[in-house]
Protein backbone atom coordinates (compact mmCIF):
# COMPACT_ATOMS: atom_id res chain seq x y z
CA UNK A 1 0.00 0.00 0.00
CA UNK A 2 2.58 2.54 0.90
CA UNK A 3 4.63 1.50 -2.46
CA UNK A 4 1.55 2.30 -4.20
CA UNK A 5 1.43 5.76 -2.79
CA UNK A 6 4.73 6.33 -3.01
CA UNK A 7 4.53 5.81 -6.58
CA UNK A 8 1.20 8.13 -7.19
CA UNK A 9 2.92 10.61 -5.68
CA UNK A 10 6.52 10.07 -7.97
CA UNK A 11 3.76 10.72 -11.21
CA UNK A 12 1.61 13.28 -9.58
CA UNK A 13 5.16 15.04 -8.89
CA UNK A 14 6.01 14.12 -11.89
CA UNK A 15 2.47 15.42 -13.77
CA UNK A 16 2.69 18.39 -11.82
CA UNK A 17 6.65 19.37 -13.20
CA UNK A 18 5.20 18.66 -16.81
CA UNK A 19 2.18 21.08 -16.55
CA UNK A 20 3.99 23.62 -14.70
CA UNK A 21 6.82 23.53 -17.37
CA UNK A 22 4.21 23.82 -20.45
CA UNK A 23 2.14 26.79 -17.96
CA UNK A 24 6.09 28.65 -17.90
CA UNK A 25 6.77 27.93 -21.61
CA UNK A 26 3.26 29.63 -22.54
CA UNK A 27 4.02 32.65 -20.73
CA UNK A 28 4.56 35.55 -23.11
CA UNK A 29 6.73 38.27 -21.84
CA UNK A 30 6.56 41.92 -23.30
CA UNK A 31 8.73 45.10 -22.60
CA UNK A 32 7.17 48.05 -22.32
CA UNK A 33 8.53 51.32 -22.32
CA UNK A 34 7.45 54.70 -21.02
CA UNK A 35 8.92 58.27 -20.33
CA UNK A 36 6.64 58.67 -17.21
CA UNK A 37 9.02 58.57 -13.61
CA UNK A 38 6.54 60.67 -11.42
CA UNK A 39 3.21 59.87 -9.55
CA UNK A 40 0.64 60.14 -10.58
CA UNK A 41 1.70 58.91 -14.48
CA UNK A 42 4.18 56.24 -13.40
CA UNK A 43 1.58 54.31 -11.21
CA UNK A 44 -0.99 54.54 -13.14
CA UNK A 45 0.37 52.47 -16.47
CA UNK A 46 2.09 50.34 -13.73
CA UNK A 47 -1.44 49.86 -12.56
CA UNK A 48 -2.60 49.48 -16.71
CA UNK A 49 -0.19 47.14 -16.98
CA UNK A 50 -1.41 44.82 -13.96
CA UNK A 51 -5.09 44.91 -15.18
CA UNK A 52 -3.68 44.07 -18.54
CA UNK A 53 -2.09 41.13 -17.03
CA UNK A 54 -5.09 39.95 -14.72
CA UNK A 55 -7.49 39.64 -18.17
CA UNK A 56 -4.83 38.32 -19.93
CA UNK A 57 -3.30 35.88 -17.32
CA UNK A 58 -0.73 34.20 -20.18
CA UNK A 59 1.12 37.85 -20.71
CA UNK A 60 3.34 39.38 -18.86
CA UNK A 61 4.13 42.83 -18.79
CA UNK A 62 7.62 44.60 -18.14
CA UNK A 63 7.72 47.98 -17.67
CA UNK A 64 10.26 50.58 -17.41
CA UNK A 65 10.18 54.22 -16.95
CA UNK A 66 12.87 56.92 -18.17
CA UNK A 67 12.48 60.73 -17.89
CA UNK A 68 11.69 62.65 -20.57
CA UNK A 69 15.12 64.03 -22.02
CA UNK A 70 17.30 60.90 -21.37
CA UNK A 71 14.38 58.65 -23.05
CA UNK A 72 15.14 60.68 -26.02
CA UNK A 73 18.73 58.85 -26.16
CA UNK A 74 17.68 55.67 -24.61
CA UNK A 75 15.16 54.93 -26.87
CA UNK A 76 17.63 55.44 -29.64
CA UNK A 77 20.14 53.32 -28.77
CA UNK A 78 17.94 50.39 -27.40
CA UNK A 79 16.22 49.66 -30.91
CA UNK A 80 19.49 49.11 -31.93
CA UNK A 81 20.16 45.98 -30.16
CA UNK A 82 18.55 43.14 -29.62
CA UNK A 83 16.81 44.59 -26.20
CA UNK A 84 14.12 46.39 -27.91
CA UNK A 85 10.40 47.01 -26.16
CA UNK A 86 7.95 45.43 -28.13
CA UNK A 87 5.93 48.54 -26.66
CA UNK A 88 7.33 51.82 -26.85
CA UNK A 89 6.28 55.81 -26.26
CA UNK A 90 7.16 58.02 -28.71
CA UNK A 91 6.23 61.77 -30.13
CA UNK A 92 5.14 61.32 -34.17
CA UNK A 93 6.56 63.38 -36.50
CA UNK A 94 10.27 63.10 -37.50
CA UNK A 95 11.12 61.61 -33.93
CA UNK A 96 9.18 58.49 -35.31
CA UNK A 97 9.51 58.76 -38.45
CA UNK A 98 13.31 57.99 -38.76
CA UNK A 99 12.73 54.71 -36.95
CA UNK A 100 10.00 53.72 -39.71
CA UNK A 101 12.84 54.24 -42.76
CA UNK A 102 14.80 52.41 -40.54
CA UNK A 103 11.92 49.53 -40.25
CA UNK A 104 12.51 49.53 -36.54
CA UNK A 105 8.45 50.03 -35.75
CA UNK A 106 5.97 47.84 -36.99
CA UNK A 107 3.01 48.69 -39.52
CA UNK A 108 -0.31 48.25 -37.91
CA UNK A 109 -2.62 49.38 -40.68
CA UNK A 110 -3.79 45.87 -41.07
CA UNK A 111 -4.48 45.71 -37.77
CA UNK A 112 -6.63 48.77 -37.81
CA UNK A 113 -8.63 48.04 -40.97
CA UNK A 114 -10.27 45.37 -38.51
CA UNK A 115 -12.63 48.63 -37.04
CA UNK A 116 -9.53 49.50 -34.54
CA UNK A 117 -9.10 52.78 -36.79
CA UNK A 118 -12.38 53.98 -36.47
CA UNK A 119 -12.84 54.43 -32.43
CA UNK A 120 -10.10 57.69 -32.99
CA UNK A 121 -10.55 60.83 -33.81
CA UNK A 122 -8.92 61.20 -37.36
CA UNK A 123 -6.89 64.37 -36.54
CA UNK A 124 -5.85 62.98 -33.22
CA UNK A 125 -4.60 59.67 -35.14
CA UNK A 126 -3.19 61.23 -38.31
CA UNK A 127 0.05 62.50 -36.76
CA UNK A 128 1.08 58.31 -36.22
CA UNK A 129 0.69 57.76 -40.63
CA UNK A 130 4.05 57.82 -42.53
CA UNK A 131 3.45 57.33 -46.55
CA UNK A 132 0.02 56.56 -45.81
CA UNK A 133 0.38 53.85 -43.17
CA UNK A 134 -0.49 53.81 -39.98
CA UNK A 135 2.34 53.32 -37.49
CA UNK A 136 0.76 54.15 -33.39
CA UNK A 137 -1.93 54.89 -31.88
CA UNK A 138 -2.55 58.27 -29.85
CA UNK A 139 -2.37 57.92 -26.19
CA UNK A 140 -3.08 61.52 -24.85
CA UNK A 141 -3.96 64.84 -27.09
CA UNK A 142 -1.84 67.70 -26.43
CA UNK A 143 -1.82 71.57 -27.65
CA UNK A 144 -0.24 74.97 -26.65
CA UNK A 145 -2.22 77.93 -25.15
CA UNK A 146 -1.19 81.19 -23.06
CA UNK A 147 -2.27 80.87 -19.80
CA UNK A 148 -2.81 83.92 -18.47
CA UNK A 149 -3.68 85.46 -14.20
CA UNK A 150 -7.01 87.08 -14.32
CA UNK A 151 -6.28 89.27 -11.24
CA UNK A 152 -2.95 90.51 -12.84
CA UNK A 153 -5.15 91.48 -16.15
CA UNK A 154 -7.80 93.36 -14.38
CA UNK A 155 -5.28 94.94 -11.99
CA UNK A 156 -3.51 96.40 -15.02
CA UNK A 157 -6.96 96.57 -17.09
CA UNK A 158 -5.95 94.65 -20.26
CA UNK A 159 -8.05 92.06 -21.59
CA UNK A 160 -7.04 88.81 -24.13
CA UNK A 161 -5.47 89.76 -27.06
CA UNK A 162 -7.47 89.38 -30.39
CA UNK A 163 -4.04 89.45 -32.74
CA UNK A 164 -0.46 89.03 -32.46
CA UNK A 165 -0.19 93.62 -32.51
CA UNK A 166 -2.53 93.13 -29.34
CA UNK A 167 -0.44 90.31 -27.20
CA UNK A 168 2.45 92.85 -27.57
CA UNK A 169 0.75 96.01 -26.57
CA UNK A 170 -0.58 93.86 -22.93
CA UNK A 171 2.70 92.90 -22.80
CA UNK A 172 3.89 96.63 -22.74
CA UNK A 173 1.18 97.76 -20.40
CA UNK A 174 2.32 94.68 -17.92
CA UNK A 175 5.79 95.55 -18.05
CA UNK A 176 5.29 99.21 -17.27
CA UNK A 177 3.23 98.65 -14.14
CA UNK A 178 6.22 96.53 -13.09
CA UNK A 179 4.83 92.85 -13.71
CA UNK A 180 6.77 89.85 -15.57
CA UNK A 181 4.47 89.86 -18.70
CA UNK A 182 5.77 86.51 -19.53
CA UNK A 183 7.40 83.34 -17.65
CA UNK A 184 9.94 81.35 -19.44
CA UNK A 185 12.58 78.53 -18.70
CA UNK A 186 14.77 77.62 -21.79
CA UNK A 187 17.08 75.73 -20.45
CA UNK A 188 16.37 71.91 -22.23
CA UNK A 189 15.58 74.06 -25.75
CA UNK A 190 12.26 72.15 -26.08
CA UNK A 191 10.17 74.98 -25.18
CA UNK A 192 11.20 77.47 -27.89
CA UNK A 193 10.55 74.88 -30.13
CA UNK A 194 6.50 75.11 -29.71
CA UNK A 195 6.64 79.10 -30.07
CA UNK A 196 8.81 78.74 -33.58
CA UNK A 197 6.36 75.76 -34.37
CA UNK A 198 3.00 78.22 -33.62
CA UNK A 199 4.40 81.12 -35.43
CA UNK A 200 5.60 79.19 -38.24
CA UNK A 201 2.26 77.60 -38.80
CA UNK A 202 1.00 80.99 -38.60
CA UNK A 203 3.65 82.41 -41.01
CA UNK A 204 4.09 79.65 -43.62
CA UNK A 205 1.82 77.90 -45.85
CA UNK A 206 0.61 74.29 -44.63
CA UNK A 207 2.17 72.71 -47.63
CA UNK A 208 5.89 74.65 -47.87
CA UNK A 209 6.21 73.97 -44.34
CA UNK A 210 5.73 70.28 -43.92
CA UNK A 211 7.96 69.76 -47.70
CA UNK A 212 11.01 71.81 -45.26
CA UNK A 213 10.04 69.63 -42.60
CA UNK A 214 11.21 66.39 -44.69
CA UNK A 215 14.75 66.05 -44.52
CA UNK A 216 14.73 64.44 -47.79
CA UNK A 217 12.91 67.54 -49.19
CA UNK A 218 13.46 70.34 -46.82
CA UNK A 219 14.98 74.53 -47.71
CA UNK A 220 13.25 76.57 -45.32
CA UNK A 221 13.87 79.14 -48.16
CA UNK A 222 9.72 80.78 -47.79
CA UNK A 223 10.75 84.42 -45.98
CA UNK A 224 8.01 83.47 -43.31
CA UNK A 225 10.38 81.75 -41.53
CA UNK A 226 11.86 84.94 -40.85
CA UNK A 227 9.10 86.47 -40.27
CA UNK A 228 8.23 83.99 -37.49
CA UNK A 229 11.89 84.88 -35.78
CA UNK A 230 10.94 88.70 -36.15
CA UNK A 231 7.73 88.11 -34.15
CA UNK A 232 9.27 85.86 -31.73
CA UNK A 233 12.04 88.43 -31.26
CA UNK A 234 9.01 90.89 -30.41
CA UNK A 235 8.41 88.54 -27.28
CA UNK A 236 11.70 88.23 -26.25
CA UNK A 237 12.22 91.48 -24.07
CA UNK A 238 8.98 90.35 -22.14
CA UNK A 239 10.33 86.88 -20.90
CA UNK A 240 11.90 86.75 -17.34
CA UNK A 241 15.39 87.40 -17.06
CA UNK A 242 17.85 84.53 -18.29
CA UNK A 243 15.31 82.30 -19.85
CA UNK A 244 18.16 79.91 -21.19
CA UNK A 245 19.50 79.72 -17.39
CA UNK A 246 16.27 78.29 -15.79
CA UNK A 247 13.73 75.04 -16.65
CA UNK A 248 9.97 75.38 -17.79
CA UNK A 249 8.95 74.16 -14.34
CA UNK A 250 11.00 76.66 -12.61
CA UNK A 251 9.31 79.28 -14.60
CA UNK A 252 6.04 77.65 -14.18
CA UNK A 253 6.86 77.32 -10.45
CA UNK A 254 7.34 81.17 -10.70
CA UNK A 255 4.48 81.76 -12.59
CA UNK A 256 1.84 79.94 -10.26
CA UNK A 257 3.40 82.25 -7.40
CA UNK A 258 2.33 85.32 -9.13
CA UNK A 259 6.16 86.15 -11.20
CA UNK A 260 4.59 86.97 -14.41
CA UNK A 261 1.39 87.18 -15.71
CA UNK A 262 1.25 84.86 -18.61
CA UNK A 263 3.10 81.68 -19.73
CA UNK A 264 2.77 80.03 -22.75
CA UNK A 265 2.36 75.93 -21.52
CA UNK A 266 0.68 72.24 -22.65
CA UNK A 267 -3.07 72.09 -21.97
CA UNK A 268 -1.52 68.68 -20.38
CA UNK A 269 0.00 70.76 -18.12
CA UNK A 270 -3.28 72.10 -16.37
CA UNK A 271 -3.75 68.50 -14.70
CA UNK A 272 -0.19 69.07 -13.40
CA UNK A 273 -0.73 72.86 -11.93
CA UNK A 274 -3.73 71.36 -10.37
CA UNK A 275 -2.50 68.71 -8.99
CA UNK A 276 0.76 70.81 -7.68
CA UNK A 277 -1.28 73.44 -6.64
CA UNK A 278 -4.28 71.96 -4.60
CA UNK A 279 -4.90 75.78 -2.91
CA UNK A 280 -5.82 76.94 -6.93
CA UNK A 281 -8.84 76.23 -8.69
CA UNK A 282 -7.25 76.98 -11.71
CA UNK A 283 -10.98 77.87 -13.61
CA UNK A 284 -11.37 80.50 -11.17
CA UNK A 285 -7.58 82.16 -10.93
CA UNK A 286 -6.41 81.65 -14.73
CA UNK A 287 -8.11 81.62 -18.52
CA UNK A 288 -5.81 80.28 -21.34
CA UNK A 289 -6.10 81.77 -25.23
CA UNK A 290 -4.30 80.69 -28.19
CA UNK A 291 -1.06 82.37 -29.49
CA UNK A 292 -3.05 85.18 -31.50
CA UNK A 293 -2.73 85.23 -35.16
CA UNK A 294 -0.25 88.16 -36.76
CA UNK A 295 -1.93 90.24 -39.23
CA UNK A 296 0.61 89.24 -42.20
CA UNK A 297 0.04 85.48 -41.68
CA UNK A 298 0.44 83.16 -44.56
CA UNK A 299 -0.13 80.80 -42.75
CA UNK A 300 -3.17 79.14 -40.86
CA UNK A 301 -4.93 81.40 -38.38
CA UNK A 302 -6.82 78.17 -36.92
CA UNK A 303 -3.85 75.94 -36.80
CA UNK A 304 -2.61 75.02 -32.91
CA UNK A 305 0.96 74.09 -32.65
CA UNK A 306 0.63 70.58 -30.33
CA UNK A 307 0.71 66.73 -31.07
CA UNK A 308 -0.47 63.61 -29.65
CA UNK A 309 1.83 61.01 -27.55
CA UNK A 310 1.21 57.94 -28.33
CA UNK A 311 2.74 54.40 -28.28
CA UNK A 312 4.16 51.92 -31.01
CA UNK A 313 5.35 48.54 -31.35
CA UNK A 314 8.87 47.26 -32.43
CA UNK A 315 9.16 45.48 -35.94
CA UNK A 316 11.53 43.13 -34.22
CA UNK A 317 9.18 42.26 -31.28
CA UNK A 318 8.63 38.09 -30.78
CA UNK A 319 5.36 38.61 -30.46
CA UNK A 320 3.15 40.94 -32.62
CA UNK A 321 -0.10 39.73 -31.57
CA UNK A 322 0.32 39.96 -27.74
CA UNK A 323 2.15 43.43 -28.16
CA UNK A 324 -0.86 44.79 -30.65
CA UNK A 325 -3.14 43.55 -27.98
CA UNK A 326 -1.77 45.35 -25.17
CA UNK A 327 -1.17 48.58 -27.53
CA UNK A 328 -4.83 48.36 -28.12
CA UNK A 329 -5.81 48.14 -24.53
CA UNK A 330 -3.51 51.00 -23.84
CA UNK A 331 -5.00 53.36 -26.01
CA UNK A 332 -8.75 51.90 -25.62
CA UNK A 333 -11.56 53.69 -24.26
CA UNK A 334 -11.82 51.82 -20.72
CA UNK A 335 -8.28 52.93 -20.00
CA UNK A 336 -8.82 56.14 -21.65
CA UNK A 337 -12.14 57.15 -19.26
CA UNK A 338 -9.55 55.90 -16.41
CA UNK A 339 -6.90 57.92 -17.76
CA UNK A 340 -9.14 61.25 -17.48
CA UNK A 341 -10.04 60.46 -13.86
CA UNK A 342 -6.55 59.76 -12.70
CA UNK A 343 -4.14 61.35 -14.34
CA UNK A 344 -6.18 64.31 -15.93
CA UNK A 345 -5.28 63.76 -19.59
CA UNK A 346 -7.28 62.94 -22.39
CA UNK A 347 -6.51 60.07 -25.35
CA UNK A 348 -7.73 60.19 -28.42
CA UNK A 349 -11.03 57.99 -28.55
CA UNK A 350 -13.86 59.44 -29.76
CA UNK A 351 -16.36 60.79 -26.92
CA UNK A 352 -14.06 59.37 -24.36
CA UNK A 353 -15.40 61.68 -22.00
CA UNK A 354 -18.34 63.95 -21.65
CA UNK A 355 -18.59 67.14 -20.06
CA UNK A 356 -18.86 67.08 -16.16
CA UNK A 357 -16.78 63.69 -15.94
CA UNK A 358 -13.81 65.76 -15.66
CA UNK A 359 -12.70 69.28 -14.23
CA UNK A 360 -14.16 72.45 -16.30
CA UNK A 361 -10.70 73.20 -17.10
CA UNK A 362 -9.31 69.98 -18.52
CA UNK A 363 -12.32 69.74 -20.97
CA UNK A 364 -12.43 73.07 -22.14
CA UNK A 365 -8.93 72.98 -22.99
CA UNK A 366 -9.26 69.59 -24.82
CA UNK A 367 -12.34 70.75 -26.62
CA UNK A 368 -10.16 73.67 -27.82
CA UNK A 369 -7.24 70.95 -29.24
CA UNK A 370 -10.75 68.93 -31.05
CA UNK A 371 -12.12 71.98 -32.47
CA UNK A 372 -8.73 73.18 -34.47
CA UNK A 373 -8.84 73.20 -38.18
CA UNK A 374 -5.08 71.09 -38.18
CA UNK A 375 -2.43 70.63 -35.66
CA UNK A 376 1.19 71.13 -36.61
CA UNK A 377 3.80 69.32 -34.94
CA UNK A 378 6.29 70.31 -32.29
CA UNK A 379 9.47 72.15 -34.16
CA UNK A 380 11.96 70.02 -32.39
CA UNK A 381 9.88 66.85 -33.17
CA UNK A 382 8.89 67.91 -36.43
CA UNK A 383 12.60 68.44 -37.43
CA UNK A 384 15.47 65.86 -38.54
CA UNK A 385 17.87 65.85 -35.67
CA UNK A 386 20.86 66.77 -37.32
CA UNK A 387 18.95 70.21 -38.18
CA UNK A 388 17.56 70.38 -34.79
CA UNK A 389 20.58 70.45 -33.00
CA UNK A 390 21.37 73.47 -34.91
CA UNK A 391 18.07 75.03 -34.55
CA UNK A 392 18.52 74.52 -30.62
CA UNK A 393 21.39 76.42 -30.77
CA UNK A 394 20.56 79.30 -32.88
CA UNK A 395 17.49 79.99 -31.13
CA UNK A 396 19.01 80.53 -27.61
CA UNK A 397 21.32 82.57 -29.45
CA UNK A 398 18.31 84.72 -30.41
CA UNK A 399 16.78 84.47 -27.04
CA UNK A 400 19.86 85.75 -25.38
CA UNK A 401 20.28 88.66 -28.30
CA UNK A 402 23.34 87.66 -29.86
CA UNK A 403 22.13 86.77 -33.18
CA UNK A 404 19.45 87.97 -36.08
CA UNK A 405 16.72 85.99 -37.09
CA UNK A 406 18.32 86.17 -40.81
CA UNK A 407 21.48 84.35 -39.43
CA UNK A 408 19.69 81.59 -37.86
CA UNK A 409 17.34 80.89 -40.53
CA UNK A 410 20.58 80.70 -42.81
CA UNK A 411 21.83 78.54 -40.58
CA UNK A 412 19.10 76.21 -40.65
CA UNK A 413 19.19 75.92 -44.16
CA UNK A 414 22.75 75.41 -44.78
CA UNK A 415 22.37 72.43 -41.99
CA UNK A 416 19.01 71.37 -43.94
CA UNK A 417 21.17 71.33 -47.35
CA UNK A 418 23.66 69.43 -45.61
CA UNK A 419 21.34 66.86 -44.04
CA UNK A 420 19.02 66.56 -47.38
CA UNK A 421 22.77 66.09 -49.67
CA UNK A 422 23.40 62.69 -47.31
CA UNK A 423 19.97 61.48 -47.63
CA UNK A 424 19.79 61.95 -51.33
Amino acid sequence: MRRRVGLFLIVLAFIVILTSGVVAQDIVHLNFMHRWTRSPDNEFLAEIAKNFEKENPNIDVKVTAISNNPYKEKIKIVLGTDNAPDVFFTWPGEFTNRFIREDKVLDLTKYMEDGWQGDFVPSILEPFKYNGRIYGAPYRMDGKVFVYNKEIFKEVGVKEPENFSELIEICKKIKEAGITPIAFGNLHSWPISHYIGQLNAYHVPYDVYQKDLDPTTGTFEDPGYVEALNDYQELVPYFNSSPNAITHNQARANFLNGGAAMMYIEIIEVPEIMRAREDIVFQEKYNIFKMPFPEDGKGGPDYLVGYPEGFVVSSNTKHPVEAIKFLKYLTSKKVGKLEAKETGFINGIKNVVEKGEVNDAIYNSSKLVLNTERLVNWFDSALHSEIWAVAREELQKLTDGVTTPEKTMKKIRDKTKEVRQELN
